[in-house]
């Protein structure tokens, strides 16, 4: 699933998920479609750190959504 934002949208949607600041870091650069490799070497940290935080974003972003439709729909 991709998810498109409007800029107005994204600072709001950064604020409602309650992101690490190390999370915060790996977000821009995803979204420029940086490879994970690239922001391990960017940020100095392993590939292996950068898949965990990207799943942990992940994670966060679908109970963020689900949490936003189940109130949409009540």
């Amino acid at each position: 699933m991709k998810l498109e934002f409007r800029k107005e949208d994204w600072e709001e949607f950064l604020g409602n998920i309650d992101f690490t600041d190390n999370e915060k870091k790996i977000i821009p650069l995803l979204r420029r479609g940086w490879y994970q490799m690239d922001i391990a070497a960017e940020l100095d940290i392993s590939v292996s750190t950068v898949k965990r935080r990207i799943t942990s974003i992940t994670n966060k972003t679908v109970s963020y959504i689900m949490r936003t439709r189940k109130m949409n729909h009540n």
